[in-house]
């Protein structure tokens, strides 16, 4: 495994401390407000039939992507020798997770942002392997 050391880890940290914060606060939110009001969502902003309110796909988003985030933001802080393997499972997690709310949600600016620090990860995980 090679290390990373410089800006390619300086970067990894920020994408996935960035990630960890933003799903772990988005995802706690829709928890609390299963209607999306606490981030404004109305509810016909989601196209599918499968889940009533936004409840689970908050509770995804905070224990998947959100803790699994934290968990690879401390790993790759530490240069854990599990690290590279963690951010390529989570850069592809968080690109088909945006690739499913594509399908299931209007579409908005964030989706974008996450899907590029999703290829980033993957992108800078797989360098490190």
């Amino acid at each position: 495994m090679r290390t990373l050391t410089g800006t390619m880890r300086s970067w990894l940290l920020a994408t996935q401390g960035f990630l960890a914060v933003n799903a772990t606060v988005g995802g706690l939110l829709l928890m609390r407000a299963p209607d999306g009001g606490l981030l404004k969502l109305p509810r016909d902003f989601m196209h599918s039939a499968l889940f009533a309110d936004f409840f689970w796909p908050g509770a995804i988003l905070f224990s998947v992507l959100g803790l699994g985030h934290l968990a690879g933001f401390v790993l790759t802080l530490r240069r854990s020798s599990i690290a590279a393997g963690v951010a390529l499972v989570l850069g592809a997690g968080t690109l088909i997770w945006i690739g499913v709310e594509v399908l299931m949600t209007d579409l908005f600016w964030l989706q974008g942002l996450i899907a590029a620090l999703g290829l980033l990860e993957l992108v800078v995980g797989r360098r490190m392997s």
